[in-house]
Parts: structure tokens; sequence; C-alpha cells
């Protein structure tokens, strides 16, 4: 019989956490103003996803894994 190993909870869209958004706007030295242009978001829908007070849609995180990666600079 195969090995098959168990199944996990899903797959993980890249930068779906608070932490990955804060990492990833530092790391390229955006201010949150700077980092919701580059994404296409406001500056307070960025800080509620960066802060946790609403959940970071995906859309958005691929945007930012686009940027990340050179797309659209």
């Amino acid at each position: 019989m195969a090995n098959i190993p168990p199944p996990t909870d899903g797959p993980t869209t890249p930068f779906s956490k608070t932490l990955d958004l804060t990492e990833w706007r530092e790391r390229f030295g955006y201010s949150q103003r700077q980092a919701a242009e580059a994404i296409g978001c406001s500056r307070g829908a960025w800080a509620g996803y960066e802060h946790g007070d609403q959940p970071i849609p995906k859309y958005i995180s691929l945007a930012i894994a686009a940027l990340s990666l050179g797309v659209g600079r």
C-alpha cells in the first residue's frame, strides 16, 4: 500500500498573516501608506490587515507576492 501523507488544512496563501505584511513592508522600506498605494488599497485598509482588524483578502496576498517578484514595478 502506498504511503499517503495525512491531509493538511489546505494550501497556505503567501502573505496571509498580519506579521507577514509587517515584515514585507519593513523589508521593502515602505510606510503603511506606500505599501497600500503599491498594492492598490487604502491606507486604512492596509492598517486593518496589518493589525488583524480585518482578514487579508486573497487578492491582497497575491498582489504582495507579485510585487515581491518584481511584477508591476
